[in-house]
């Protein structure tokens, strides 16, 4: 009997491992292609985007379909149209709506298909100011918090985002540039020994002090920079925007943050039904994913110097093995050619009038993403 148990045991293990046919759930394939509403509508000096998208399976490796050649457009309820301008790649955006507080808005979508899409009637959210962002460094690194408070006890629902904007530089400072066969000066403000990179947030940050006893959100952490980063190797800047938004849309960005976050364990919270604010005019029953704001806009700039940080621990992009080389000026034009890529950045001379050349990862900061070009708000 038991050898027999020991055969079927085989005969078991031999199914699972040669028997096994692929399964592809419904969902992988179903032929999904709803509209994605991301944006915010600002009233006041800043400008307003929204991006439209469309869903995709499971099994597109397309990170993103936009909606291209729609009509976006904020309509008032006294007959006001303000149109979106077609940036391409499926954003719109609209400068400095100057809205009436007192009056309901809906922003209305028209795809190149013909299909109308509307928001529910939105009023605008007066934001207010924030308090203060400061920073801490942990063991970790460094985290970015938000503090605010409405003395009205108006608001009690907030969202917030960010643009983070970090210096960052090369082993080698190239003063020297080769033009036309001549060794040149390169102008001040065209050194590519600093660059600066600026990336946005992507994460959903939301706080209520619905059930707190004051309209107050202390040192809520919107930001983190881990120990080690090239965010925090020179100068670090975040730009944090604050927006007072309705318990509606704080449900949704709540609940949308808590689906992305709990995924994987049957012992976690299972997904929330996401309730948007847009709807097509002639299927109500179409889902439309995203939610619409209407707010003023709040914000707040710091900035992190690296030399107030303690053990940052930063190794540099281009490593330890940066070098530099002597070539003769015939070979210029090889090494520093006047079109196309280049591979080596000129530092200069040596008294035989050779060239001191070195790799363009060590030399020109450009070549690892970012921009020489210093930002107007930088300090």
């Amino acid at each position: 009997m038991r050898r027999i148990g020991i055969y079927i045991i085989c005969i078991t293990l031999f199914c699972v491992i040669n028997c096994r046919q692929a399964y592809e759930p419904p969902v992988i394939k179903s032929n999904n292609n709803f509209l994605v509403v991301d944006g915010i509508i600002l009233n006041g000096q800043d400008s307003s985007i929204i991006k439209l998208s469309r869903t995709r399976n499971l099994s597109d490796t397309a990170k993103s379909i936009p909606e291209l050649q729609a009509q976006v457009t904020v309509v008032g309820e006294s007959g006001e149209n303000f149109p979106f301008i077609d940036q391409g790649n499926g954003r719109y955006a609209v400068d400095q709506l100057n809205l009436n507080n007192s009056e309901k808005y809906q922003l209305k979508i028209i795809t190149s298909s013909g299909t109308e899409y509307l928001s529910d009637k939105l009023s605008v959210n007066q934001t207010p100011a924030i308090d203060s962002v400061n920073w801490r460094q942990d063991s970790a690194g460094v985290r970015v918090y938000v503090t605010t408070h409405d003395p009205q006890a108006q608001t009690k629902f907030y969202r917030w985002q960010y643009i983070e904007t970090w210096q960052y530089h090369a082993w080698f400072d190239s003063f020297f540039d080769l033009v036309d066969g001549n060794v040149v000066l390169r102008p001040i403000d065209r050194h590519i020994y600093n660059c600066w990179i600026s990336a946005a947030s992507s994460n959903i940050l939301v706080a209520t002090s619905n059930k707190l006893s004051s309209d107050l959100i202390f040192e809520n952490p919107v930001a983190a920079v881990p120990t080690g980063s090239e965010k925090l190797s020179v100068k670090y800047s975040i730009i944090v925007k604050q927006y007072a938004i309705s318990e509606q849309s704080y449900n949704f960005w709540f609940n949308l943050k808590k689906n992305t976050e709990q995924l994987g364990s049957l012992f976690d919270a299972q997904p929330s039904q996401l309730v948007g604010n847009v709807h097509s005019t002639i299927n109500p029953d179409e889902p439309v994913l995203g939610f619409v704001d209407l707010a003023t806009q709040q914000s707040q700039r710091i900035f992190i110097d690296a030399k107030l940080l303690q053990n940052w621990n930063y190794v540099a992009y281009y490593g330890q093995d940066c070098y530099d080389k002597t070539v003769p000026p015939d070979s210029g034009n090889y090494y520093l050619p006047q079109t196309g890529h280049r591979f080596w950045v000129l530092e200069g001379t040596d008294i035989s009038r050779n060239y001191i050349i070195t790799p363009i990862v060590c030399g020109d900061c450009r070549d690892h993403g970012g921009t020489n070009i210093k930002p107007s708000f930088w300090q």
